[in-house]
């Protein structure tokens, strides 16, 4: 056991190596060097009797060097690595986003996508006005039998669930076919019982989803009394659909999914 723990911790402290690699600096172990070695001395914690608690021994400078972030729920060097991966790879979108001579094709379809993504005062400029199309499509809507042709509209626009998820699947029955698929869905909070319990956190979650959602129709230029009043009307949709929805527990079985139809 000891001798496994061992080795998991000597790639533990590799791959805290590789990590530094990735975002070049001073080694705190020898300046002179511009990485962290893979194997860090200054990981350990040779204060404590390996023969007694040799995670510690082996990994307790490193934990004491790198407390969790205030902005994550654990922390490791692979989460490390993650976040040094995002920011090695956002320096690379930002200088191909530069507007300079000598960028291949693929480099300026990337830095101008990017560069577009992050120009928030022309996104704000624009207002509405790129999705006000879609945003007519639904405020001219007559009746109920509409209402299909303007959701797959949508569906296909933004590739996600509107009022319920649509897709291709794996046929239960057949495994050399691939059918379409309708699957409940369309809410915004993460799942059904967030919707259908009343005790006093989820409460608490609900009345903050409709704050949300009241802000967003305030972004999109409405008074408060109508932003709010829009969002009650959401709320009331997405509980309505939470309630018609399967539970996670009856999801587990695959015949409560399973209602195979005829295109007809």
């Amino acid at each position: 056991m000891k001798a496994r723990l061992m080795w998991v911790c000597v790639l533990a402290m590799a791959v805290s190596g590789v990590a530094g690699a990735q975002n070049p600096g001073t080694s705190p172990g020898n300046p002179a060097l511009p990485y962290i070695p893979s194997l860090d001395l200054n990981s350990m914690d040779k204060t404590a009797d390996p023969c007694v608690n040799f995670y510690q021994y082996s990994c307790g400078g490193w934990k004491k060097n790198n407390p969790i972030p205030a902005d994550q729920t654990s922390w490791s060097v692979y989460g490390k690595l993650y976040q040094d991966n995002l920011a090695f790879l956002r320096d690379i979108l930002e200088q191909e986003s530069a507007d300079k001579p000598g960028r291949t094709a693929v480099e300026q379809k990337i830095g101008d996508f990017y560069a577009a993504c992050m120009d928030e005062a022309s996104v704000d400029k624009q207002g509405l006005a790129p999705v006000r199309g879609y945003l007519d499509t639904v405020s001219k809507l007559k009746d109920t039998k509409e209402i299909a042709a303007a959701v797959a509209q949508l569906q296909l626009v933004y590739g996600r669930s509107v009022l319920f998820a649509g897709g291709s699947t794996q046929d239960p029955d057949d495994s050399e076919k691939i059918i379409a698929e309708l699957d409940q869905g369309g809410l915004g909070l993460p799942d059904r019982d967030y919707y259908t319990k009343d005790d006093a956190k989820s409460k608490e979650t609900q009345e903050k989803y409709v704050q949300h959602v009241q802000k967003v129709f305030e972004l999109m230029g409405e008074d408060a009394a109508t932003a709010k009043k829009h969002a009650e009307t959401v709320m009331r949709m997405e509980t309505s659909l939470a309630k018609a929805s399967m539970t996670r527990v009856d999801r587990r079985n695959p015949y409560n999914l399973k209602h195979k139809m005829k295109v007809a």
